[in-house]
């Protein structure tokens, strides 16, 4: 064999080579993909089951309250505490619903919502969240079209968004909240003009 003909066959064999090291490569990869997907499986399966546990001991929360309060008078001093025990629980239970539909076991439940009534149900709580040291507005459209989402979700997207801002004022500060009927295309200009001039 002359050597051009070597030259060819070296050529051949690193070729090889080259081409073995990407599959092993992406062989690696797959793998890993595999690997996160199950973790992730396993961690839905979880979430799933400690959520219906929960979703359990829930019910015997909200069914006491019920029942403390068919027995309370109207003017009872503690009767307000345990409208609270039981709004608390109500919302608990929305939080376990999002763990469910996040397991694959239960989809979110889409209701129609006005989000007045949403953010006024909340009032207190987002109080007690972002603490003493933050005013918090709430300004309501009088007008306000209702909207068709997740009520669970929704109350956490507000509530992630209030704590968000409780930390990035640690001296305290005004936190407002308003409502709007607002068009999709205009908003996301609006949004685009902020970050510019943030930038």
């Amino acid at each position: 064999m002359d050597e051009k003909g070597h030259l060819v066959k070296a050529v051949h064999i690193v070729a090889d080579i080259t081409n073995r090291k990407r599959a092993e490569k992406e062989m690696d990869v797959l793998q890993e993909q595999l690997r996160q997907s199950q973790k992730m499986e396993a961690i839905g399966r979880l979430a799933g089951g400690i959520a219906h546990d929960f979703n359990n001991l829930l019910t015997i929360v909200h069914g006491n309250c019920q029942l403390s309060l068919l027995d309370l008078p109207a003017d009872a001093r503690v009767r307000a505490n345990i409208e609270e025990i039981k709004k608390a629980g109500e919302r608990a239970a929305i939080l376990t619903r999002q763990l469910l539909a996040f397991s694959r076991r239960q989809v979110l439940e889409m209701k129609v919502i006005d989000l007045n009534t949403v953010l006024r149900d909340m009032d207190k709580m987002l109080r007690r969240v972002i603490g003493e040291d933050i005013e918090l507005a709430n300004m309501e459209a009088k007008d306000l079209g209702r909207v068709k989402t997740d009520p669970g979700q929704m109350e956490q997207v507000i509530m992630n968004l209030a704590v968000n801002a409780r930390d990035a004022m640690p001296q305290g500060g005004k936190l407002t909240i308003e409502t709007a009927n607002v068009e999709l295309e205009s908003m996301l200009g609006t949004m685009l003009r902020l970050f510019r001039d943030a930038t």
